[in-house]
């Protein structure tokens, strides 16, 4: 899963809850409980939600190490700018 190493538990517990709400979507809809399963279908949706923040917090952090070597290979100090920075 493409997600951060500090991440990687709760991205886990996410998707396992994605899972178990799926089965009990299913299982409501083979039961004709259609409220039941729109329940359980939106509860996937939270959890999914809350799994695709991780990953676009993983593919942020991607980027921005990117940006960083880049600068690096440009000859730009990546130091001094973030110490300009905190400085304002």
């Amino acid at each position: 899963m493409n997600v951060l190493p500090g991440d990687m538990k709760r991205a886990a517990e996410l998707l396992d809850c994605c899972d178990y709400c799926l089965a009990r979507a299913r299982v409501a809809q083979f039961g004709r409980d259609l409220d039941e399963a729109e329940k359980w279908v939106k509860e996937f949706l939270r959890c999914k939600r809350d799994l695709d923040e991780l990953v676009r917090r993983k593919e942020e952090h991607d980027k921005l190490l990117q940006v960083v070597e880049m600068m690096k290979e440009r000859g730009i100090d990546i130091a001094i700018i973030m110490r300009k920075g905190n400085e304002q």
